[in-house]
């Protein structure tokens, strides 16, 4: 009995851990009743979680445990607003519209709102990138900071300009497993920054056959990132081909690798068909975001592209329009 009293005493913390801390969140949207929800989506270790309530005369409850702290997504009559979990209670209330809705109550909301409210009245995005940089500095602990450095970076960051601002985050926050993940992403970015030889990789075209991008040293290369389902990239596609059917006979050609999903290798070859992108070639493994050559290349949106010299080396990245005819231009026109 002794022993077992032992084990019990030994397990227990852990499976206290495992459970979580509880948070309660307590809304009213004043002017809202049924049959309307309320939606609560949010991640909790590995786990994506989404809870819904009826509204009962406005106010609306949820309750639940948390592993760590993190930023959720609230939801009701089609609007979304971010608030963060953590343990205890959440205040959310709107005394109007769903757009005047305030959620305090915990310290990471508490500072959320104070971020809120020092960019409301800026309009231009370097006035907020300022403000931006000044919060995560006066915040250094706090997961608001984290999420605001992310949005101060953009969908394709810049190491250069990310870092100094990461830098001011506190050691601890930096241990946490995604602020450790997100270092992870600029050291890996860095990787394929303009100067760097672009990493070689092999993958499968349409017809199956290996293809390995050391196999076109020698010709200047656009690594072209898209995929069937991306509307911008199906946008952009028009530009590829003229830039292509402009250049291909001055040492210039394309590897386009798709980011389609498991299954859907007719609806990759139809858009290839129909966008008229069958001069070049085309590799993908259908396995979505886990592309392993997106992932090599750090791709975290498409469409995106890297343009290569003839030595393999990257003199160029994410031009769009107007900019891949005008680098082409300058370099091939310049060299032929």
């Amino acid at each position: 009995m002794k022993h077992l009293l032992v084990a019990i005493t030994l397990i227990l913390p852990m499976f206290a851990k495992a459970q979580g801390k509880p948070f309660t969140i307590k809304g009213k949207a004043d002017k809202l009743d049924a049959p309307l929800k309320a939606y609560l989506s949010y991640r909790s270790g590995d786990n994506f979680l989404r809870d819904s309530v009826l509204l009962e005369k406005g106010v609306f409850n949820f309750k639940g445990k948390i592993e760590e702290p993190c930023l959720a997504s609230l939801s009701i009559d089609e609007q979304s607003f971010n608030c963060y979990i953590e343990p205890g209670v959440i205040i959310a209330h709107s005394t109007d519209t769903l757009k005047s809705m305030i959620i305090t109550g915990t310290p990471l909301n508490d500072d959320l709102n104070s971020l809120k409210l020092a960019l409301k009245p800026l309009s231009s995005r370097e006035q907020r990138n300022e403000t931006m940089q000044q919060f995560i500095k006066a915040h250094p602990n706090s997961l608001v900071s984290f999420d605001a450095l992310k949005q101060y970076a953009g969908f394709m960051p810049d190491p250069e300009r990310v870092e100094p601002v990461y830098n001011y985050l506190s050691d601890e926050l930096k241990a946490k497993k995604a602020v450790a993940a997100y270092y992870q992403l600029l050291q890996d970015i860095k990787r394929t920054s303009v100067g760097q030889t672009a990493p070689d990789f092999t993958q499968a075209d349409t017809a199956g056959v290996d293809r390995s991008l050391h196999d076109f040293k020698g010709k200047y290369v656009l690594l072209d990132f898209w995929a069937s389902w991306c509307k911008p990239c199906r946008k952009e596609n028009p530009v590829v081909v003229s830039a292509f059917n402009q250049y291909k006979d001055k040492d210039f050609t394309i590897i386009s690798i798709s980011l389609d999903a498991p299954g859907a290798k007719e609806k990759w070859l139809k858009a290839i068909h129909d966008d008229g992108l069958s001069g070049w070639t085309h590799l993908s493994d259908l396995s979505f975001w886990g592309n392993p050559i997106a992932k090599l290349y750090a791709v975290q949106s498409i469409p995106q592209n890297f343009l290569l010299d003839k030595e393999g080396k990257i003199i160029a990245k994410n031009l769009r329009g107007r900019d891949l005819e005008g680098k082409l231009r300058e370099i091939l026109e310049s060299t032929n």
